[in-house]
């Protein structure tokens, strides 16, 4: 193993952003059986800080060594534009949901109520018999076809 180790105060010093990004270059060039560990302790750090450095570099909170400074997080005027175009979309979207599920509601009401008056009016009328209920046509069979 020809790397460097970077000099450090003590064992509880902290390594630079630099230092991790070149102790996992060297840990990724690990590749027999066993090296990845030797590494470790030639390097002195243990196995679930580097577990730990490799998992952040993966989700992107290890920082690029390319981007120096401090990253800007906050959202620039477009998209704070577009923000605000797709939260009043959404809005929007809200209210035509609401109007149709109280559309819906207000049909289920009126079917109940005209069958509650059709059953009503067989009641009261001899002549009229009972409406039998009737099965909407889409699941009603076609002559000459069985159903399984």
């Amino acid at each position: 193993m020809d790397f460097i180790v970077p000099p450090r105060r003590s064992k509880r010093s902290h390594f630079t952003l630099d230092q991790k990004h070149a102790i996992l270059d060297e840990y990724d060039k690990c590749l027999e059986r066993g090296s990845r560990i030797a590494f470790c302790r030639a390097v002195g750090i243990g196995d679930n800080t580097i577990r730990l450095w490799v998992q952040q570099r993966e989700t992107g909170e290890l920082r690029s060594r390319s981007k120096q400074g401090r990253e800007d997080h906050r959202l620039r005027e477009h998209d704070k534009r577009l923000l605000k175009q797709v939260l009043k979309e959404n809005e929007v979207l809200k209210a035509k949901l609401a109007r149709s599920e109280a559309a819906v509601d207000i049909l289920g009401k009126a079917s109940a109520l005209l069958d509650a008056m059709a059953k009503s009016a067989a009641a009261t009328d001899p002549e009229l018999k009972e409406p039998e209920p009737q099965r909407p046509e889409w699941l009603t069979s076609k002559p000459g076809k069985t159903s399984p």
